[in-house]
């Protein structure tokens, strides 16, 4: 009579076993490391934020969600003031520390339902839902106005952060791309307003 030597599942014992064990624990670094990939799709390498890749991603189901059933959504699009001259002044931590700074208030000043995302460089996106154009200038203005209280300490020297916000209700059956322009030439006309 023959003894079968290979293991049952969840059976630790005997040669089967050993490999299954080895195969299992291979099995889990797998998936974690999986699901850290596909963290670092979705998100900013600075900032606690999205990146623009999920940003254009949720942006599109959006725009089908405002063609297919209506609603009342917003984009913002905003841009750091004078960051250049900060790096240029204070280098480069300075800068970072400052993109993480508003990142963070530009974070707590939505609901955990709307997408924040750093685009790059200096621009960062929000995406808002169930508000409707009328109260986009409002929201805007709050937004800023905390930004502007995020005072920082960097080796000695207290840096305040500013923005420009440009904004537009997202509208269902209009591109992406021309809702980012249209947000983006919004962003410009306020940018230049503060320099009047």
């Amino acid at each position: 009579m023959m003894m079968n030597n290979i293991a049952k599942p969840g059976d630790v014992h005997g040669k089967g076993g050993d490999q299954l064990t080895a195969l299992e624990k291979e099995n889990r670094q797998l998936l974690s490391r999986i699901a850290e990939l596909e963290r670092l799709v979705r998100r900013d390498t600075l900032t606690p934020l999205y990146n623009r890749r999920h940003f254009i991603e949720t942006l599109d189901q959006w725009i089908w969600r405002a063609h297919r059933y209506g609603g009342d959504f917003g984009l913002m699009f905003i841009d750091v003031d004078q960051l250049k001259a900060i790096n240029d002044q204070h280098g480069h931590d300075a800068g970072d520390k400052m993109l993480i700074t508003i990142a963070k208030a530009l974070q707590n000043s939505v609901r955990r339902s709307d997408i924040v995302a750093r685009m790059g460089g200096d621009e960062f996106g929000m995406l808002l839902e169930n508000i409707n154009v009328t109260a986009l200038p409002d929201k805007a203005d709050k937004i800023s106005k905390a930004i502007s209280k995020q005072w920082f300490d960097y080796e000695g020297h207290s840096l305040k952060p500013a923005i420009s916000i440009g904004f537009t209700a997202i509208e269902g059956g209009v591109a992406a791309a021309e809702h980012l322009t249209r947000a983006d030439k919004s962003m410009y006309e306020a940018k230049q307003a503060k320099q009047r």
